[in-house]
């Protein structure tokens, strides 16, 4: 990492106005499906501006031109800045309890010889790689299916994060001991310590760059278990519907789908049925609104 001296460093003389953030929140909303409110404004301010300093530029109004020159390159870079990306191990724990005592077993009992899991906005990567744990967890040495997790996120510098999976001590602390011993490898770096997941979780896992807003998603077999939890709040209702419909397209007859804790379905679609701890069902009584992709 490179640091600029304050001399080098550029001021930026102006607050994020009205008519500033409003073409920014028009950006996000058209490129990602992310509703922004007004209470986001001071967030929206504090991130873009260090890309704007990164850039050596000096206000917003700036950032804008230049966003617009050099839109392909720089939306990228602008849509990193605005996402917000929080996570950690074992999160809202009962999901992960739900698969190894009900969603797991169902699926060995049906003699599946591969499970397919989806991690929809998986961040830094702390939610697929408990994914991951949880189902070694479940066989133990017993032969297993073959084991696919998809982890996918519009934040290309959240993925980066993700895929070398490299913890601080802080970041795994909800790990379960026994859990870091077997599938963690301990690193001292300047006297700072540090946990890599080990190959034989990481081969588990695919990292994927995916908008969820994107008229086309390139998965083409359903999964058994969808994770998309916290997520939803940052859309508005018509992105909402649009995403539990695809959802439901991919997810298999008998799988499941995963929503936070604080999130609810109820008012947004009726393809699903709850099962308790924002754990869903499809509802075979609904059609779907779009091609199925294969099992």
């Amino acid at each position: 990492m490179t640091f600029q001296t304050v001399t080098e460093t550029p001021m930026i003389y102006s607050q994020l106005q009205d008519r500033e953030f409003n073409n920014f929140k028009e950006i996000i909303y058209r490129e990602a499906g992310i509703k922004l409110s007004d209470l986001k404004k001071a967030l929206v301010q504090a991130r873009l501006s260090r890309r704007i300093r990164l850039l050596n530029l000096t206000s917003y109004d700036e950032y804008y031109e230049y966003l617009i020159e050099h839109y392909e390159d720089e939306k990228v870079h602008f849509i990193n800045s605005i996402t917000t990306n929080k996570t950690e191990f074992f999160r809202e724990k009962k999901h992960f309890d739900f698969m190894m005592d009900s969603a797991l077993p169902a699926i060995e009992a049906s003699g599946a010889n591969e499970i397919r899991i989806w991690s929809a906005g998986c961040s830094t990567g702390e939610e697929p790689y408990t994914i991951a744990l949880t189902v070694l967890e479940y066989f133990g040495t017993r032969r297993k299916p073959v084991i696919k997790i998809l982890a996918t996120d519009i934040d290309t510098q959240v993925l980066e994060k993700a895929q070398a999976g490299i913890y601080t001590d802080d970041q795994t602390d909800t790990v379960p001991e026994s859990l870091m011993q077997k599938y963690f490898l301990k690193k001292d770096s300047d006297g700072s310590l540090f946990y890599k997941v080990k190959d034989s979780v990481k081969q588990l896992v695919f990292f994927r760059h995916l908008n969820l807003h994107s008229e086309q998603y390139p998965m083409t077999k359903q999964f058994d278990i969808i994770f998309c939890r916290n997520v939803i709040i940052y859309f508005d209702k018509l992105m909402q519907v649009k995403l539990f419909s695809r959802f439901r397209n991919y997810l298999k007859d008998t799988g499941y789908l995963m929503i936070g804790h604080s999130e609810n379905i109820s008012s947004i679609t009726d393809d699903f049925i709850l099962m308790g701890n924002t754990i869903y069902r499809k509802n075979s009584g609904y059609g779907m609104d779009m091609k199925k992709p294969g099992k």
